[in-house]
């Protein structure tokens, strides 16, 4: 009955527009469905719109295909998808099918599958998972094989009858205390520790349960996050097994893992490794902009992508702590967020905002205000005009954040908040790269890896660490990093204190990237003193940074500079985040990754600019506006 008045509500409001033909309303609207899916807007010319997102430069869309309705329910819209990826075809423009990965509308569904409520997740007391308080959309449970077995189903619609490049999948979000989930978590204990006295003070596992609540420090707790990486991580690679199976060209496509800073349920469900994915989803509210005096960026992001070797689809939202996501009201967001993707090597411009509706509600797309579709021709077109400047881009950054999966999931409010102080400092001022452990057997005398209250570190972490410095790489080691093992089980003393006073590493018994955080959720900002970060890493730096850049407000620089290798030469990239013109920056690059000449492009030039160095530094002409690529060939 809510549902009815609401949409009674929504149909008055709305009748003007359907008066005009701009968005139909069900005479007999089907009350099984949510609110949010009984209007559908209706292009007047489908085609006009992907002619202009053609000619804007856009080759990938993602599109509706399944929302968890069922096959049937959901066949008319398939179709329509189907219709769509032909015209999109037509244009050069690839199709992505979304669809939401755990949640199912019982309503409909139910007429397909009668024992639906076997698949569905259960919360700690026994009752159904929900998305939120949407009670109408049941999040069914990856561990059962007939759910599965039915999504598979929906990607053979999606991928063979619809000819979609690809799968994405929205919705990964798994926590389930059912009875089969219970008894293959119960396997997963017992296969993985074999002795549980000392740890558990258990004899076995026989009769354990899911721990019903979070608690970091509680065993059955750290291997229950373990649990559900490994069971997410298996399905996900048999997903993407089953597409390219069906076809061999398509992208299966879902989150990254990441700490997430505004989706705890998304943080460490998914691998510390990209080998479950073709295309990385990282969905943020951290659409560039300057707030409040803090730089937010996402570019941290886009490299943990490149950490574990994929391009990023990056789904993010301009944000306000007072207003919520909002659209952008100018350009210049938009052509942060894109300069964003081509300064970290290549990833997709996305461009979340363009086909809502903004304000207007007549039915055009956001991106057809002038302004806006200018700015995307802008960026997408010099994407496409210079694929040399990125493809095959590998980061030459000598400078590496680590990020231990144990620290940052365990005892993520220390150890995350320090990492992001050193990013912060180091965006302006310093290429950097995110260091996996996969990443510390790499590293040499060239090298500086930061260990930022890195707090829970397995032994074999400490030994590659170790190792890495006898190597010659330069550490910078601070205060609670190595305290506890990886299982949060403090330590008696520092795993890591034999390095404090090697004459590679510099020790800080206080963390210089440890910000005091004034929001309730945890968001970056510039520690106290970033020329202490700066200066430590040059000093460390044997034969110097990969690329520096100096210039702009001694603090908070409102830049951002990278630097990559392609086929053609090394590439550094700049982002300029300020109003007005960027004046005074300087780039340096280390003399072993190059010896060309200096040749700037930039979307916001008509060509090419010739550089030259004075003293190692090349001064960066103001012309080059939000954006710069300076290649070395």
């Amino acid at each position: 009955e809510q549902r009815r008045r609401a949409a009674a509500r929504y149909a008055q409001r709305l009748a003007p527009l359907a008066d005009k033909g701009l968005i139909d309303i069900p005479r007999e609207p089907d009350w099984s469905r949510g609110v949010y899916h009984l209007y559908v807007v209706l292009v007047k010319n489908r085609d006009a719109v992907k002619d202009k997102l053609t000619a804007a430069g856009v080759n990938v869309v993602s599109t509706h295909f399944y929302k968890g309705f069922g096959l049937k329910a959901e066949a008319a819209e398939m179709e329509r998808a189907a219709d769509y990826t032909r015209r999109a075809h037509a244009r050069g423009i690839r199709v992505l099918g979304y669809h939401q990965f755990s949640t199912v509308i019982p309503e409909t569904m139910l007429d397909e599958v009668p024992n639906l409520a076997d698949w569905i997740q259960r919360k700690a007391d026994g009752t159904m998972a929900t998305y939120g308080s949407a009670y109408w959309r049941w999040k069914a449970c990856p561990i059962h094989d007939d759910f599965i077995t039915y999504l598979k189903g929906v990607m053979d619609r999606c991928l063979i009858d619809a000819d979609m490049d690809g799968v994405e999948f929205d919705g990964t979000s798994y926590e389930c205390w059912c009875d089969k989930c219970q008894a293959a978590f119960r396997e997963y204990l017992a296969k993985h520790n074999p002795q549980p006295l000392e740890r558990f003070g258990i004899p076995h596992f026989r009769h354990a349960r899911v721990p019903p609540r979070y608690d970091r420090k509680d065993p059955l707790w750290q291997e229950w996050v373990r649990f559900r990486i490994d069971l997410m991580g298996r399905r996900l690679r048999e997903m993407r097994a089953y597409v390219h199976q069906k076809k061999p060209s398509a992208a299966l496509v879902t989150y990254e893992d990441c700490p997430a800073l505004w989706r705890k349920d998304r943080t460490r469900l998914l691998p510390d490794q990209g080998d479950y994915l073709d295309l990385s989803v990282a969905e943020s509210h951290d659409m560039p902009q300057v707030r409040d005096g803090e730089l937010v960026t996402k570019v941290r992001h886009l490299k943990e992508g490149t950490a574990i070797r994929q391009v990023v689809l990056s789904t993010d939202w301009l944000s306000s702590p007072k207003t919520g996501i909002s659209l952008p009201k100018d350009p210049k967001p938009v052509e942060l967020d894109m300069a964003e993707c081509l300064a970290c090597g290549g990833h997709v411009l996305t461009a979340t905002w363009s086909l809502r509706s903004g304000d207007k509600r007549d039915g055009s797309a956001f991106f057809e205000q002038p302004a806006f579709h200018a700015t995307l021709k802008r960026y997408m077109g010099f994407s496409r005009d210079h694929e040399d400047l990125y493809v095959g881009s590998e980061a030459c950054a000598n400078v590496w954040v680590y990020h231990s999966l144990e620290s940052l999931a365990f005892d993520h409010t220390t150890s995350y908040n320090s990492v992001l102080g050193f990013e912060q400092a180091l965006l302006g001022r310093i290429a950097y790269r995110v260091a996996k452990e996969a990443h510390l057997t790499s590293l040499g005398p060239r090298d500086v890896l930061i260990v930022a209250n890195q707090t829970c570190l397995a032994e074999r972490e400490c030994r590659a660490i170790r190792a890495a410095v006898h190597r010659g790489c330069g550490l910078v080691l601070t205060g609670r990093s190595s305290e506890c093992d990886e299982n949060f089980r403090q330590r008696e003393k520092p795993a890591l204190e034999d390095l404090q006073s090697a004459p590679r590493v510099r020790y800080f018994a206080r963390c210089p990237g440890a910000t005091k955080q004034t929001q309730p959720s945890m968001h970056a900002m510039m520690p106290s003193d970033p020329a202490l970060i700066v200066t430590t890493v040059v000093e460390l730096a044997r034969q110097g940074p990969a690329v520096e850049l100096a210039g702009g407000d001694e603090r908070q620089p409102l830049a951002f500079v990278d630097i990559y290798r392609t086929a053609q030469g090394y590439v550094a990239h700049v982002v300029y985040y300020g109003d007005g013109e960027p004046r005074g920056y300087r780039l340096r690059v280390a003399n072993w990754l190059t010896s060309g000449k200096p040749l700037l492009y930039s979307p916001h030039l008509t060509a090419p600019v010739p550089l030259a160095a004075a003293n190692g530094w090349i001064e960066l002409p103001p012309t080059f506006g939000r954006y710069a690529a300076i290649r070395f060939s």
